[in-house]
């Protein structure tokens, strides 16, 4: 099962290098390391994913020549002069066992006028927050070594480690607070030091008091993680990574047979979810022009009718619980939409809310969160 997963992940990386994204090349040569060849890397290396993320393990000099021989079969425009100076850059500089040091960072409270609130929870190499339904406990994924999952009490400024077992990604809590859901790595059949999480993780979740053991909830052979619960708290939305069409949206049932369901699946990249309150639409980040990020709303359950709700690109989307708005990131802008949903489904314009330097999604998946008014945002800044 792991080596076709293997087979399934080397296919999808050189899906996603060759796709154009917004301004990630931008963001890239703070990453990069001074040396011939560093322009060539940031302008045809960076794909959906950020160039951290591509980056993020080493390779052998062979790997590296493979991955970029990969992305010239599939179209992208590299000189052959220039593949060998990529090639030797990245083989130098990220070689096999490389790992970056983890970006340390605190967790901020941000209101509606852009107004910053740290919070007390100490500084650490923080990623995705999410807030509990009743705001009360933050569940994040820390990396230390390797990733894993803690939950912050924000009343008493309790730290405490939910998973110890692999590495553990992309936390995100049941509708009723009981459970907290992630992406693991810990079925692998190898040891700790030789499991890769991007090669083969499933969605599992624990209880979020820490009792009990992680329930897996998704099989098959291709990659699977959580993404979000539909608000009656009876559907779980989970991602397949699948090597021809990117990221894919399905549901599992969690009651009855739990048979998991395709709801989304296009020759396009489907990001980050976010339902509304009352269950009946679906907001994602979708490629569904080929071009950049833009913020759809689909029905749901039948997938269709749906509506582009953004006009200049988008990422990072949340529907507040309250249900009157659909929030999202345009580059160091928070954006907000207003929407009704009955008697029919209506938008208002995209607007500015507020504006800051906080750290961004590797991906299109949300990387802050909102209280469950809509009045305060649980977002990160970068310790310099």
């Amino acid at each position: 099962m792991q080596d076709r997963k293997m087979i399934h992940w080397a296919t999808l990386t050189t899906f996603l290098l060759t796709i154009p994204v917004m301004t990630l090349a931008q963001q890239s040569n703070d990453l990069l390391p001074e040396g011939d060849g560093k322009e060539l890397v940031s302008a045809s290396c960076v794909g959906c994913h950020s160039l951290q993320t591509s980056v993020s393990r080493g390779r052998s000099k062979e790997d590296w020549e493979k991955t970029v021989n990969d992305m010239v079969t599939r179209g992208a425009q590299i000189l052959t002069v220039d593949a060998k100076i990529i090639i030797d850059y990245l083989a130098g500089n990220f070689p096999v066992g490389y790992r970056p040091p983890p970006e340390q960072r605190i967790l901020v409270f941000v209101d509606r006028q852009g107004d910053v609130k740290p919070l007390r929870a100490p500084i650490r190499a923080y990623n995705r927050p999410r807030l509990s339904p009743d705001g009360q406990q933050v569940a994040v994924e820390i990396s230390s070594g390797k990733e894993d999952i803690w939950i912050y009490d924000i009343p008493t400024d309790e730290m405490r480690r939910l998973t110890f077992d692999g590495s553990n990604r992309s936390a995100t809590w049941s509708a009723d607070g009981r459970y907290v859901l992630f992406g693991s790595d810990r079925h692998q059949q190898v040891p700790q030091a030789d499991r890769n999480f991007r090669v083969d993780h499933e969605a599992y979740r624990k209880r979020a008091d820490g009792s009990g053991e992680a329930e897996r909830l998704t099989f098959g052979e291709l990659n699977h993680g959580p993404q979000r619960y539909t608000p009656d708290g009876k559907t779980l939305s989970f991602y397949e990574i699948h090597p021809e069409t990117g990221r894919d949206i399905w549901m599992l049932p969690l009651e009855g047979d739990r048979k998991p369901w395709l709801f989304l699946k296009t020759p396009h990249l489907e990001g980050g979810i976010a339902f509304s309150a009352d269950g009946k639409w679906m907001a994602h980040s979708a490629r569904e022009t080929g071009g950049g990020f833009e913020i759809v709303v689909r029905a749901f359950p039948e997938s269709t009718p749906m509506y582009q709700i953004t006009p200049d690109g988008g990422v990072e989307v949340i529907w507040t619980s309250a249900g009157k708005e659909i929030l999202y990131r345009q580059e160091d802008k928070r954006m907000v939409v207003e929407v009704t949903t009955s008697p029919t489904l209506k938008f208002g314009v995209p607007r500015v809310l507020f504006e800051g330097k906080f750290v961004r999604s590797p991906g299109s998946r949300a990387n802050w969160d909102a209280s469950a008014d809509g009045q305060r945002f649980l977002l990160m800044k970068k310790v310099e």
